[in-house]
């Protein structure tokens, strides 16, 4: 009867943190796909990187435009809740918010919005 016990509480405790992960708002937010033939669209890759502070999340930001670009690895410094907020070095100041599962926002600079669900990323489905 322990073993069946400790067998529950061992299950319980392996089981948590992805329950707790699927509510999390770190993760990759991806809408690259190849409908014309060649990767196109964007990818952030949120994690928490341990440092204190205001600062402790850095993104991971590729954009793909026929071609897959080199990734950046950002500091996301107003990252909290629902918002985010990084600068890239070629696509400038991103503002966005994330709902649902869902990362909305846009490139102020160039004016240019996105949508991003939630998921794997594109180079995890090939």
């Amino acid at each position: 009867m322990i073993k069946y016990y400790l067998l529950i509480i061992s299950f319980s405790i392996l089981t948590l943190p992805s329950a707790f992960a699927q509510n999390s708002i770190y993760g990759i937010y991806s809408n690259i796909d190849t409908t014309g033939g060649e990767p196109s669209g964007f990818e952030m890759f949120f994690i928490s990187d341990g440092r204190p502070g205001n600062c402790s999340t850095t993104v991971i930001f590729q954009a793909a435009e026929g071609w897959p670009e080199y990734p950046e690895m950002l500091d996301c410094c107003g990252f909290s809740n629902n918002h985010v907020e990084f600068i890239s070095k070629k696509w400038g100041k991103f503002i966005g918010k994330i709902e649902n599962d869902t990362l909305s926002g846009e490139f102020v600079n160039m004016k240019y919005k996105i949508v991003l669900k939630k998921g794997l990323s594109y180079w995890q489905k090939l």
